[in-house]
């Protein structure tokens, strides 16, 4: 949530003087190297090589099993390299097989050195199993120990560190238009010092790699598998194409068409480590850097894509459960001046009609900016009444909460509380680390590790939520982010020439020169779509183009960057401190595009409990705070299912918490990037997922905002967010985008049961709820496309992405018979003949279809909040394949109980002109069924019953045109079966 600038509060000691903006530029490119040179990454220390072609890897010396059934092989150093580091001369690989999906092979230091990500941060899976059951099998060889992974079904390599088979490059080539030594790949060993590790593995050319994230990438959601440098440092920046930013999660999906199967076979691998890291892809190759930890991988088989995500899912853990109120429509905006302000905001929204579920406040709310203190506009007394008027309504509310807390007094004086508590994180000379955010003074950092932290942060809230009943809580700048470079305790820049932001810090001017393609001398400054009938978007946009080839947007323009093993070797928390000789900088330097280490967030050598370098932990900064805000809201809201939003994330934070996409722009390119951000977090495992809708960071306009709310109605977490000064984008601000709003929440609400359903078996076995098409359709073709996306597997929705255009071309699967029946006129789309269909879709539509043979439970009536929703009911919407068959499932709570205790599952069925409903599970189910729609019966039926009892033909509505009957006032029992037949 913020400026491209923003950052939280914790800061870096300072070791060299901030550098020029220019000289920050081409750090972040290539750490100062000459960028245009065929040399390989420069070591930042005189006194290591920086060259791996004179490493030579290590020998088997040993092996022997498990106490778990598995392997040991004991690894010796054959020569000293000193490429970027101290070399370590003996390891142990653990080889795992623990379940039959998925493969533990972890390479580790035998003195257990080296930092591993803690079990209480990520718990790792159980099982065990044998090889013989395993669907992977572990080869290696001895001199030097290299190893490979083959999937039994097709006897398919998925994982070759045998150098023999990888690729090598001597010559760099352009990363973001400029060349960059980090391409360079001029050998492949087993390397593992102090601070660099290095580990290859062949691909097969034109790999089709998805993941490795969180990233904004040029391609789109499948990678670039020839021109990749991936650096995994959390970062504080507005949303930026191809490089790091928000989030750490080393795992990726490879997906390869099998001539002889006629099939997709998809596979993941995971490699857990915290430490900054950069993956590369070249054709044929993927190679892991990483400047600490260990090479603790996880392979898992799949072999569909979503056998992939579920396996992960189950490895680093299942999402959480959501609150079904946390599916309704969320709005924000940084800039509401007071609480009369936000009341008003929340009066026009139901004055225009719009269905409003959650109100949210920015950091308006706090008195210059300071977390738990309230500003003189948002009073106590005033605040309490608004959140009050809130509950009355059924609609619910959250405030946020920023990671850097004053250190001054303040309302509830949590930094003097967590001073008498020790838990601020320190310098090296033990003095309390201290940085700058949105305060405009100085800050401190919390360290999660400390064990009293908990109870310093679930005592903050305690006392906030007693005057602010809040519903959950977002949590922002955690990367951890700071306004100046260096603790201010010990930095040498004295803390007034820093880039500190006043209190209250107001943006002078519009961030954007005015909203994309949008020229304002010629037009005004409306944001209107059209100004005297002349539309408003002009040729400055950056919209994707639309070829109008096969596939309706085939490729996004690649745009130049805008402004702006078990036991003892995964230990509870580590017994040994790992001495680093180069925390601020070293050897190997990670393509950071912040610059240092220490660039506008904490310094790496800054500490935290019992000596815990944040060189080792940077990139588990957000996911600790999420996890002890996880356990307040349950301390505060017992038996209630915890609802949270965070920017900085790692690997299995999903089990606790959502996700936004951050700081975006109000543009049509980002607003597609929105697909496969929402897609992307679905493969890692942290489905509720969304976008700033409209755009955080410049003006929308009302084409823009119009598509966007409607695009965002389908994605799990939908919230309209902007920054402050920008043009106002509630959507009640243009009557096309009110109702276009409408049109697509009312769509949404009613699609709550299928939600809530999918959101189920997430978090049961780890299914993502929201898939590109060739989850579902075994179509190459299919590998590419980010323009649509499918909501379970019944689903697809089809957005317009580019400004001034009322058609699109869209993908239409049609394998063994598939067809897909329009949401909102229930009308069949010829598919028959090609799959590549062109739809109409003036402003204000968007194409929703379902796949024919499914059965949805659905939500008979939107109302105007959820529970007003859950309240009216529930429908049955069956869309009948070719030969008259359908089904479905639902799974029905009380949508807030945590954990679910009580689950009632629901069958449909439909065939043969009947529709059996047959329940099992222990949830009573309040609502009944009101509607019953059935597409696809060609003759009007002369007679319907439930049960056997004849239905009142009042009751029956047929539609020859759709071959649509409608069946009303069912009064149908969802806690008993029931058969609805019609002839």
């Amino acid at each position: 949530m913020r400026l491209t600038t923003l950052v939280f509060s914790l800061i870096t000691p300072l070791v060299s003087l901030a550098l020029p903006v220019s000289e920050y530029v081409l750090h972040a490119r290539d750490a100062g190297q000459n960028v245009s040179s065929n040399t390989p990454v420069l070591s930042q220390q005189a006194e290591f090589s920086g060259d791996v072609t004179q490493c030579t890897g290590y020998n088997v010396d040993n092996t022997t099993p498990s106490s778990s059934g598995g392997l040991l092989i004991y690894l010796t150093l054959t020569n000293k390299c000193s490429a970027y580091g101290n070399d370590i001369s003996y390891l142990t690989v653990s080889v795992e097989y623990e379940t039959s999906s998925r493969l533990h092979v972890h390479i580790y230091d035998n003195d257990i050195h080296q930092y591993q990500v803690p079990q209480y941060v990520l718990p790792r899976p159980d099982g065990t199993t044998s090889e013989d059951k395993s669907d992977l099998k572990f080869e290696y060889k001895t001199d030097p120990f290299e190893f490979w992974i083959t999937r039994k079904e097709d006897n398919a390599i998925l994982f070759d560190t045998r150098s023999e088979n990888i690729s090598t490059y001597t010559e760099s080539i352009q990363i973001e238009g400029a060349y960059s030594n980090y391409t360079v790949l001029p050998s492949h060993p087993l390397v593992f010092e102090d601070q660099y590790l290095q580990l290859s593995s062949a691909l097969p050319n034109g790999a089709n790699i998805y993941g490795l994230g969180e990233v904004i990438a040029g391609t789109g959601y499948r990678r670039n598998e020839s021109a990749t440098v991936q650096t995994f440092w959390t970062r504080d920046v507005g949303d930026p194409v191809d490089e790091n930013m928000y989030g750490v999660h080393p795992m990726y999906m490879e997906t390869r068409w099998d001539e002889q199967r006629k099939k997709l076979m998809s596979h993941g691998v995971f490699l857990l480590n915290s430490n900054g890291m950069d993956v590369i892809l070249r054709d044929g190759v993927i190679e892991y850097r990483a400047i600490g930890g260990t090479f603790d991988f996880y392979f898992f088989s799949g072999p569909s894509p979503n056998d992939v995500a579920s396996q992960y899912a189950q490895a680093v853990g299942l999402p959480q459960v959501m609150p079904e109120w946390s599916f309704g429509f969320h709005l924000c905006r940084w800039g509401y001046t007071s609480v009369n302000d936000t009341r008003t905001t929340v009066a026009r929204m139901r004055e225009a009609g719009i269905p409003l579920e959650v109100q949210w406040n920015d950091i308006d709310w706090m008195r210059a900016y300071r977390e738990f203190q309230f500003d003189q506009n948002y009073a106590p007394d005033e605040y309490k009444a608004f959140v009050d008027e809130l509950h009355s309504m059924n609609q619910h509310y959250i405030p946020i909460i920023d990671a850097a807390i004053g250190c001054f007094i303040n309302q509830f004086d949590v930094y003097s509380r967590g001073h008498e508590l020790d838990v601020w994180m320190k310098n090296p000379d033990g003095t309390e680390y201290v940085g700058a955010v949105w305060p405009g003074e100085l800050t401190s950092v919390s360290y999660w590790f400390n064990p009293k932290m908990q109870q310093v942060w679930t005592e903050a809230f305690y006392n906030l939520s007693q005057v602010v009943d809040f519903d959950g809580i977002w949590l922002d700048m955690n990367e951890p982010s700071s306004f100046v470079d260096g603790s201010a305790t010990n930095s040498t820049i004295p803390i007034e020439d820093t880039t500190v932001v006043p209190p209250n810090y107001t943006p002078q001017a519009p961030p954007v020169d005015f909203p994309e393609g949008y020229w304002p001398n010629i037009s005004g400054y409306s944001g209107n779509i059209t100004v005297n009938g002349t539309l408003t978007y002009g040729q400055n946009g950056t919209a994707p183009k639309n070829t109008a080839l096969r596939r309706s947007y085939t490729a996004e323009i690649q745009q130049a960057k805008r402004n702006g093993g078990s036991g003892p070797t995964t230990p509870d928390l580590p017994d040994y401190i790992p001495d680093i000789p180069y925390v601020d900088e070293p050897p190997y330097p990670i393509r950071n595009q912040a610059g240092r280490l220490s660039a506008k967030t904490v310094s790496p050598n800054a500490t935290h409990y019992r000596g815990l370098q944040e060189y080792n932990v940077h990139n588990l900064w957000g996911t600790m705070e999420e996890l002890a805000m996880h356990d307040t809201l349950l301390e505060l809201k017992p038996g209630k299912r915890p609802f949270m939003v965070a920017r900085s994330t790692f690997a299995g934070i999903g089990r606790k918490t959502a996700h936004w996409l951050g700081d975006n722009y109000s543009t049509f390119a980002y607003m597609k990037r929105a697909i496969q951000g929402v897609l992307q977090f679905n493969l890692f495992g942290i489905p509720m997922v969304g976008p700033d809708t409209c755009g955080f960071n410049g003006n929308t306009d009302e084409e823009l905002c119009n598509r966007w709310m409607q695009l965002s109605a389908f994605f799990p977490f939908y919230r309209n967010h902007n920054t402050k000064l920008a043009l106002s984008q509630e959507p009640y601000v243009w009557d096309s985008v009110r109702d276009a709003s409408i049109k697509a929440i009312n769509a949404r609400y009613s699609l709550l049961p299928y939600w809530q359903t999918l959101f189920a078996k997430a978090s049961e076995g780890g299914t993502p709820p929201v898939v590109p098409l060739f989850h579902e359709f075994q179509n190459p073709s299919y590998l590419s496309i980010d323009s649509q996306f499918l909501i379970g597997s019944s689903i697809l929705v089809t957005p317009v992405l580019q400004p001034n255009e009322s058609t699109v071309y869209g993908v239409f699967p049609n394998d063994n018979g598939v067809f897909w029946v329009d949401w909102w006129t229930h009308s069949r789309v010829d598919n028959s003949n090609s799959d590549n269909i062109s739809i109409s879709l003036p402003l204000g539509e968007i194409g929703v279809h379902v796949r024919s043979g499914s059965v949805l439970l659905v939500y008979d009536q939107p109302e105007y909040t959820v529970k007003e929703t859950r309240d009216g009911g529930y429908g049955i919407l069956v869309a009948l394949d070719g030969k008259g068959y359908a089904e479905g499932d639902a799974k029905v709570d009380d949508g807030a109980s945590y954990p679910v205790n009580e689950l009632t599952c629901l069958s449909f069925v439909a065939s043969d002109g009947k529709l059996c409903s047959t329940p099992q599970g222990n949830y009573h189910i309040d609502g009944q069924v009101n509607t019953i729609t059935i597409v696809g019966v060609w003759n009007k039926p002369s007679k319907v019953s439930l049960n056997g009892q004849d239905v009142d033909g009042s009751q029956i509505e047929y539609d020859d045109q759709v071959g649509r009957v409608k069946v009303s006032d069912v009064g149908g029992d969802l806690n008993q079966g029931w058969t609805l037949n019609w002839e």
